[in-house]
């Protein structure tokens, strides 16, 4: 579980961290091998699940592999609806999701924080409008979750 108690006396408990794979975790469907050791040193925290309908069709062979994640494929097409609803099946008080994509946008006004991510494919501007925090860069999504001061320091009021 991770932590974060903010000085308002708002506080987050996240034992869920729901990621978007492409243009957020990935760039043309393949993940920096940075990347995948820090999915791995977060999923030892919390449960991380990367939820992608798997554009390139390369997720499994990406992150198969890769240790304390789980992949979850979902069907083209209602791709917005389809993350919501997982969101809400994990618990939404204690998930915290990352994207960047318009399908990204239910899943952000579900979950307890969202973290849009402008990487190299761009980001929906509509979706980082409903992002509680916006980083540019996967590694410094993935970071927030290893350094939670992080977050503290970018929501505190």
């Amino acid at each position: 579980m991770i932590h974060v108690s903010l000085p308002d006396g708002r506080e987050y408990r996240f034992t869920h961290a729901v990621f978007d794979y492409n243009g957020t975790l990935a760039e043309d469907g393949v993940v920096a091998a940075e990347i995948k050791e820090l999915l791995k040193q977060v999923g030892a925290i919390v449960q991380v699940t990367v939820l992608t309908a798997d554009t390139f069709g390369l997720v499994r062979e990406q992150l198969g592999d890769v240790e304390g994640i789980q992949l979850h494929i979902i069907d083209k097409g209602r791709e917005a609806d389809q993350k919501r609803d997982f969101i809400r099946r994990c618990g939404p008080d204690n998930t915290i999701c990352f994207g960047n994509g318009a399908n990204d946008m239910a899943m952000f006004a579900e979950a307890a924080l969202a973290v849009g991510v402008i990487g190299p494919e761009g980001a929906y501007r509509l979706t980082l409008e409903q992002a509680d925090v916006v980083v540019t860069q996967p590694k410094a999504a993935l970071q927030l979750l290893l350094k939670p001061g992080r977050l503290v320091a970018t929501l505190r009021t």
